[in-house]
C-alpha cells in the first residue's frame, strides 16, 4: 500500500513533504543541545575570565575641582584638551577542559593636557584650586598595574575611588589657574588585564588612539571607526582620531545643575574599540547549519525524484526516509566532532562521513554507480557551498536565496516532460 502511494508523483511529493517536517523535530532537538552546550561555554568563559578581568574600556583621565556653588559643596568635571593612547595587546586563549576563553593583558601609555582659558564660555564661577583629583575608571580594575602617573611632572599615587566600583583617584594637590591656562600635561603608563574587548572614550578635546595587537581577526565597535586599519594574517593596528566637534559634547560640566552626571553618561555611551573575534564555535556554527537543514532534506529527497523520474527505476519510501535521516543527522556530528576539532576540520569530517554513507546507500537503492555519484557529488557541492555561506555570514540570505532557486529551476528541467509522458 504505501508502495503504491509514493509510486504516484502528487503523492510521493506529498509524502517527501511530510518526512521533512518530521524531520524538524530532530533538528529542533539539536538546536535545543547546541542551545545548552553555548549556555555551559558562556559560563565557563565567565568563571575564566572572573578570575582574570572583564571587558575593559579605559574611562579618562579626568579632572576633578572642588566647586563651590549655591547649594554648598559640589564637583566639577574638566577632561582633557589632549589626550593620546598608545596600547600594545597581548591576548591569550585559557582553557578548562575543553572549552577555552580569550582574555589579554594590554600594555597602555595615556598622554595629554588640561588646560582651561579664563573665561571659557561654560565655565561656572567658584572653582576652588585647592584639592583637585585626577581620576581614572575602567571596567575591571581588579588586574590593573600602575607603572608611572604624572601630573605636570610631579609623581602621583592612585587609591580606589570611594564614590564609584571601578575607579581610582590620585590626589593633586593645588594647580595654578595661569599654569592650567598654559596648559598641565600628564602621563600614565599602565597594565591591565581583560577580556573579549578593549574600548576607549573620547575623553579629549582631540583624542588620538593607536592600538596594536597579534590577532588576526578585529572587530570593531563603537561610534566612531578608525580612520587608519591594518588588519594582517596574524595581526592588526587601529589608529582612532576623534574632536570636540564629532564627539559631540564639552569639556566641563559641575554637580551644581546636574550636568556633570549628564556628561559622564554621554562619555560612557561614547566607547568605541575591538572585539577579539574568536573564531566560528561549533555552537554557533551548527546553530546556523540548523537554518539550512530542511534545504539539505529537501534536496536530498529532490535528487532521488530526479532519479527516479530520469532512470525510471523506483526508490522506496524508506529509503527516502534514512537518507534524509542521515542529513538531519549531520548537524549532530557536527556538533560532537567540533566540540574537539574546532568548526573547520569537524565540518569537513562530518560532511565527508555523511556524503560516503548517503553515496553507498544510494548505490544499493538504486543498483546504478552513475546515481550513486551524482549523489555523491551534488551533495558534496551543497555542502561545500553552504560552508562558503557559513563563513559569509553578510551574503547567507542571498546565496541561501540563489540555492533554492537553482534547486527548484533543476525540478522544472526535471519534471518538464511529465504531461506529455502521461499522455503519450
Amino acid at each position: 500500500m504505501v508502495r503504491t502511494l509514493f509510486s504516484r508523483l502528487p503523492l510521493k511529493m506529498a509524502g517527501m513533504a511530510l518526512l521533512a517536517l518530521v524531520y524538524s523535530l530532530p533538528l529542533a532537538l539539536i538546536a535545543d543541545v547546541a542551545g545548552d552546550r553555548s549556555r555551559l561555554l558562556d559560563r565557563v568563559r565567565e568563571d575564566i575570565t572572573a578570575s582574570w578581568g572583564g571587558a575593559q574600556v579605559l574611562v579618562g583621565p579626568l579632572l576633578l575641582i572642588p566647586h563651590d556653588s549655591a547649594r554648598g559643596k559640589d564637583e566639577a568635571v574638566l577632561l582633557p584638551n589632549v589626550l593620546n593612547v598608545e596600547a600594545s595587546l597581548t591576548p591569550q586563549v585559557r582553557y578548562y577542559g575543553m572549552f577555552e576563553a580569550v582574555v589579554y593583558t594590554v600594555d597602555a601609555t595615556l598622554r595629554g593636557q588640561f588646560r582651561l582659558q579664563p573665561g571659557t564660555a561654560g565655565v561656572p564661577s567658584g572653582l576652588r584650586w585647592q584639592q583637585l583629583k585626577l581620576r581614572l575608571s575602567a571596567g575591571d580594575l581588579r588586574g590593573i598595574r600602575l607603572e608611572t602617573v604624572t601630573v605636570d611632572g610631579q609623581p602621583l599615587s592612585f587609591e580606589p575611588s570611594t564614590r564609584s566600583e571601578n575607579t581610582i583617584d590620585a590626589d593633586i594637590g593645588a594647580i595654578d589657574p595661569a599654569r592650567l591656562a598654559a596648559g598641565v600635561p600628564f602621563e600614565i603608563r599602565l597594565r591591565l588585564n581583560g577580556s573579549e574587548s578593549i574600548g576607549f572614550v573620547p575623553a579629549g578635546n582631540q583624542t588620538d588612539i593607536k592600538l596594536t595587537a597579534p590577532w588576526p581577526g578585529p572587530g570593531f565597535y563603537g561610534r566612531f571607526r578608525p580612520v587608519e586599519q591594518r588588519i594582517g594574517d596574524k595581526d592588526f593596528e587601529a589608529h582612532w582620531q576623534v574632536s570636540i566637534l564629532s564627539r559631540g559634547f564639552g569639556a566641563m560640566a559641575t554637580s551644581a545643575d546636574g550636568s556633570r552626571e549628564k556628561l559622564l553618561q554621554r562619555l560612557g555611551d561614547s566607547a568605541f574599540g575591538v572585539n577579539l573575534v574568536q573564531p566560528v564555535t561549533p555552537y554557533r556554527g551548527v546553530d546556523r547549519m540548523l537554518k539550512y537543514g530542511l534545504l539539505i532534506i529537501g534536496c536530498t529527497f529532490a535528487l532521488y525524484l530526479a532519479f527516479e523520474i530520469a532512470g525510471r527505476t523506483i526508490i522506496h519510501p524508506i529509503q527516502y526516509a534514512l537518507s534524509g535521516a542521515a542529513m538531519a543527522l549531520f548537524p549532530l556530528l557536527l556538533l560532537a566532532v567540533g566540540e574537539h576539532l574546532g568548526f573547520a576540520p569537524a565540518y569537513a569530517a562530518a560532511s565527508a562521513l555523511i556524503v560516503i554513507q548517503t553515496s553507498l546507500y544510494t548505490w544499493r537503492a538504486t543498483l546504478r554507480p552513475v546515481f550513486a555519484a551524482l549523489f555523491g557529488a551534488a551533495i558534496a557541492a551543497l555542502f561545500a557551498y553552504l560552508y562558503v555561506l557559513l563563513q559569509a555570514e553578510s551574503l547567507s540570505l542571498l546565496g541561501g536565496s540563489l540555492a533554492l532557486f537553482v534547486i527548484l529551476s533543476a525540478l522544472m528541467y526535471a519534471t518538464r516532460n511529465i504531461g506529455r509522458r502521461e499522455s503519450a
